[in-house]
């Protein structure tokens, strides 16, 4: 599928319909009405911060969505298990 469509679940699981209190919607639910492929449900549904990047994922919409899905060390341990070595040069 394409990724507009991955970002758009995203997206729309970011912001509910309804009142602001509104609770998210479920994330297979959101990723069948999409038409997401097995690897990008996967992703979403599992709040696969790692995959959902390698599918290219924007970085802001990327930093929301784990921020309303992991607790802070779970995503901080995740974005370290991501980060590159630096090279010196």
């Amino acid at each position: 599928m394409a990724l507009y469509a991955l970002q758009k679940a995203i997206y729309d699981y970011l912001n509910p319909k309804g009142p602001p209190e509104a609770p998210h919607p479920e994330r297979a639910a959101l990723a069948a009405a999409y038409g997401l492929t097995d690897a990008e449900r996967a992703a979403l549904v599992g709040a696969d911060v790692r995959a959902l990047a390698e599918l290219g994922v924007h970085p802001v919409l990327l930093n929301s969505f784990a921020r309303a899905c992991l607790s802070r060390e779970a995503y901080r341990a995740t974005l370290a298990a991501m980060a590159r070595p630096e090279t010196s040069g």
